[in-house]
């Protein structure tokens, strides 16, 4: 198969959400499952209602199978992301700390599992997009500052810099190339 240049230096959306789905979330089985070894991942014995941890593919299958209720994120609440987006306003020079996933979790669990939110799911999506502006906006801003060696982007999801590598590298690239050439004219 072949494979555009562009997507060599990335990882597709398709990639990303792949591994998000290996993180791990509570759920609440409605029915007993005895314990499986898969390749990747061991998965518990699951009991009624007793809580337990699983990957998000499959508590989205058991979910999909009316099998699970999904026991949201401390962070995927209206009022935890307000605080996020409080601090994305308050502080300009800096990102709040979001999960590494935070966008793919939200958007699968929005889209499988809005029944089990404690919040309204449109007011969840609302301040989701309203964190992705301001995220994306201070992202741009900080590219003005780049640099031929440096460039900082603590907090950023796994998204987020996926979405900016291929022209932070093109950028940073040619950046370089003016300073070997000004370094070298200067010699």
């Amino acid at each position: 198969m072949s494979i555009p240049a562009k997507l060599t230096q990335t990882l597709t959306p398709g990639e990303v959400n792949f591994l998000a789905e290996n993180e791990m979330i509570t759920i609440l089985p409605r029915y007993s499952l005895d314990k499986l070894q898969l390749i990747g991942t061991r998965i518990p014995a699951l009991r009624p209602m007793k809580r337990e941890q699983v990957p998000i593919w499959l508590a989205i299958i058991l979910k999909n199978q009316d099998k699970c209720n999904i026991v949201m994120p401390q962070w995927l609440t209206v009022r935890q992301l307000k605080a996020f987006y409080d601090q994305e306003v308050k502080n300009s020079d800096r990102f709040a700390q979001l999960p590494w996933h935070w966008i793919e979790i939200s958007k699968a669990l929005l889209e499988k599992a809005s029944d089990d939110m404690p919040d309204k799911p449109h007011e969840i999506r609302t301040i989701i997009q309203d964190l992705r502006e301001i995220r994306q906006l201070k992202a741009r801003k900080g590219l003005k500052e780049l640099n031929e060696s440096y460039i900082q982007l603590d907090n950023l999801s796994l998204l987020e810099i996926n979405e900016l590598r291929p022209f932070i590298v093109k950028v940073m690239d040619q950046m370089r190339k003016l300073s070997d050439s000004v370094n070298s004219g200067e010699q």
